[in-house]
């Protein structure tokens, strides 16, 4: 190595290995042993560097200058992105009405159902996952921003062929396009029912329609307005704040004019409670008693850190089984637990598995599985849950597994959507 190219590379280590070392000290508190240990974490490696290419003294002050300004680069794309998030959650705070909004026109105003989207077929699986496992507002870990692409190809060549199998069980492909088809269909009509004028359609983040799709048609439309009504019920970065992200996104590349109107939550709606209560009779046969089953609600489940963060998903999620339970008159045998955690990091727990071995082992042998955040039944319901939970339990000796269907176009639903989108209007 010649000498003015050792003295570059030592100059660029300085600083490149501090960012992330800035990045994460901004995590913890001033002066605690963690935050010390990475403001001097990228020493040694300095040291080395230099005893091992032979630079001067001299150097020293210019390398500890370089690292200090990596330090300060990277903590402040750290408080930037914290300051973000705190915006974020704060907006989704329940909104005591819309005083001071600007009137929307509703000739000119679409309503757009957000949600993640699903592979048609088992030939989009791989692309799906792709997208989905290299978004950074939905998988992160220390140091994703350098290794989010080594990550997302580890888990797409190691999971495809499994996921593939999966989808084949419930028909090949996910049915949530045409499922959120029939909602969008259904919601239209309820609006039109009600003199409303808006148009509806919807837009998935790692299938088609695509943001960047929804906001071309739009532009040819003429609409300049947007109502943003999401299929999570329960609030969380990680699925509705990630849609409505990168559907703004796309409209600052296509029509940056577009007018954005956040809808109101509809989680504790007495029409979306009263779907649930009716999907769970229907569970229930002549000659039976709801009372002999234990009921599961089982939620999607969520990496540990968005709760650290303030996520509100946790939260919202026990209010709506309490609304469900009150709808049922039932205050004993039930419990939450959460589903579909993927890779090595830290997930809400207890997790569905987990709970259904504990109820058997308790001597429950009648268990009834509510999938209490989702809308539409897909491979985390028609398969986890309806296919590889009831396999579990069944081996371990429960006597009898059903499975809630989803709301999907429960009238009682689409009345909760539709009611949303009239209090935004």
């Amino acid at each position: 190595m010649t000498h003015a190219y050792a003295y570059l590379v030592l100059a660029l280590v300085s600083f490149l290995v501090n960012i992330p070392c800035g990045y994460i000290r901004e995590n913890h508190p001033k002066f605690s042993a963690k935050w010390f240990f990475w403001i001097h974490a990228s020493i040694p490696l300095i040291v080395y560097l230099r005893i091992t290419f032979g630079t001067s003294k001299l150097f020293i002050p210019v390398c500890i200058l370089l690292a200090i300004a990596g330090q300060v680069f990277g903590s402040r794309r750290r408080r930037k992105t914290m300051s973000q998030q705190e915006k974020d959650q704060l907006r989704q705070i329940p909104p005591l009405g819309f005083v001071g909004k600007e009137k929307i026109d509703e000739a000119k105003t679409t309503v757009v159902l957000l949600n993640m989207g699903g592979p048609r077929t088992n030939a989009d699986v791989r692309d799906f996952q792709q997208r989905l496992f290299s978004d950074p507002l939905l998988i992160r870990f220390p140091l994703s921003f350098l290794f989010q692409g080594l990550f997302a190809w580890l888990l797409v060549t190691l999971r495809t062929k499994a996921v593939m199998k999966r989808y084949q069980l419930i028909g090949g492909g996910s049915p949530i396009f045409e499922s959120t088809r029939c909602q969008t269909q259904a919601l239209r009509e309820e609006l039109a029912k009600r003199g409303r004028k808006v148009d509806v359609t919807f837009a998935f983040n790692y299938s088609p329609p695509f943001p960047e799709e929804v906001m071309r048609s739009l532009q040819q439309t003429g609409k300049d307005t947007v109502l943003l009504l999401s299929l999570y019920p329960h609030y969380s970065k990680a699925t509705t704040g990630s849609n409505v992200y990168y559907l703004k996104e796309a409209a600052k590349n296509i029509c940056p004019d577009t007018r954005f109107q956040e809808t109101p939550p509809y989680y504790l709606h007495d029409g979306y409670i009263q779907a649930f209560a009716d999907r769970i009779h229907e569970q229930i046969k002549p000659g039976e008693s709801l009372d002999d089953f234990y009921l599961l609600f089982s939620a999607h489940g969520l990496p540990l850190y968005f709760l650290t963060e303030g996520d509100l998903y946790p939260f919202q999620i026990p209010q709506t089984v309490a609304r469900i339970l009150g709808k049922l008159n039932r205050n004993k045998n039930w419990t939450i637990s959460y589903q579909s955690a993927v890779g090595p990091l830290q997930w809400l727990k207890p997790s569905t598995e987990d709970m259904i071995e504990a109820l058997i082992q308790r001597g429950f042998k009648r268990i009834l599985v509510v999938p209490v955040s989702f809308v539409t039944d897909h491979i985390e319901t028609s398969c986890e849950i309806d296919i590889e939970y009831r396999h579990f339990a069944q081996k371990l000796g429960v006597k009898d597994f059903r499975m809630s269907r989803a709301v999907e176009c429960h009238p009682g639903f689409i009345q909760a959507l539709a009611d949303s989108v009239e209090a935004a209007l």
